[in-house]
């Protein structure tokens, strides 16, 4: 294990809370971590929790922390938990956790909005308006390797090294080779397939669109990209909905005709929670266009945003 103590940013104070975060080695728990320090969240202690090798740091406020191991951590010693892993144990555990620590606040990925959904009904909202609401939407989504946590990165990076040297690829967190491959999202035994919670979710945001998903895993680190088609009841105007999605709240209209000013996953998305839209295509009341967002990024400020709700309802929480 890592040697040492986590800092202490004055834990003393009343104001302040402990905190863990299990994943925060993952790049969902970096980006929750990044966030927290950003925006001044009011944590005494923090401990960063791991379900992979406990002999790892992290960076928070501009020091180092110690991971530790989540499964033997006792969670008395904090007052809230942040859950930034999509992996089955550590579902279990937060199961577990919540079962001992009732009252304790858990923020998990199912409590929050996926990513996109998220951009899809940005963009669906602005539609609707237009075109007197949407007769049916379909959304291809390429997802990136960190959104399968760090073991997703790293497969990913090892299996490209491995196939310039003529290597085979071996799959483990993924369910086929990743490197230079299109591998389609299926759903895990009985469980619900993630295109499905997708429509459920872009449906509760967006009051009812019919959304379908088509999502693939695509062998890019960070980013993703989706391709929206959408039909609206009505003719859409398309100079009125450039106009629109300008004036609209969390998304970057791209629409220079260099190429270069067209957004991709690599050199746009990365880091950031606007949504950047580009390729408007209009044909009567079918609406064609190019989405690029960051998962990671956009999940994180969700759960960031979760933290400040338990701060400004000390009441129902055990935050002070």
């Amino acid at each position: 294990m890592a040697s040492g103590k986590a800092p202490n940013l004055n834990s003393g104070a009343a104001s302040r809370f402990d905190l863990a975060v299990l994943g925060a080695d993952d790049p969902l728990g970096g980006a929750v971590l990044q966030l927290l320090d950003e925006r001044e969240i009011p944590v005494g202690r923090l401990y960063p929790l791991t379900l992979r090798d406990p002999d790892t740091n992290v960076v928070f406020r501009g020091q180092d922390w110690p991971c530790e191991q989540a499964v033997e951590f006792d969670y008395s010693r904090v007052q809230a938990l942040l859950v930034a892993s999509r992996s089955p144990a550590a579902s279990r555990l937060s199961r577990e956790i919540r079962s001992r620590r009732p009252t304790m606040p858990v923020m998990t990925l199912d409590e929050i909005d996926p990513a996109p959904a998220v951009a899809v009904s940005r963009v669906l909202k602005t539609l609707a308006a237009l075109g007197d609401g949407l007769a049916s939407v379909d959304a291809f989504v390429a997802l990136p390797a960190a959104v399968a946590g760090q073991d997703g990165v790293e497969e990913l990076a090892n299996q490209s090294r491995g196939l310039f040297n003529m290597e085979s690829a071996e799959p483990e967190v993924f369910p086929l080779q990743i490197a230079f491959n299109l591998v389609p999202h299926g759903a895990v035994g009985d469980a619900p397939s993630h295109e499905s919670h997708l429509a459920d979710a872009t449906a509760r945001l967006t009051d009812g669109a019919d959304a379908a998903f088509s999502v693939v895993w695509a062998p890019i680190f960070f980013g993703a990209a989706i391709a929206l088609h959408a039909r609206a009841e009505k003719p859409l105007d398309i100079q009125s909905l450039r106009g629109a999605l300008v004036h609209r709240d969390g998304i970057t209209l791209m629409e220079a005709e260099l190429p270069a000013a067209t957004p991709t996953p690599a050199t746009d998305a990365q880091g950031s929670e606007a949504v950047f839209v580009s390729r408007i295509r209009v044909d009567g009341k079918l609406a064609r266009l190019w989405l690029v967002f960051d998962p990671i990024q956009m999940e994180a400020a969700q759960m960031v945003a979760a933290v400040e709700n338990w701060i400004d309802k000390p009441a129902n929480s055990m935050l002070t």
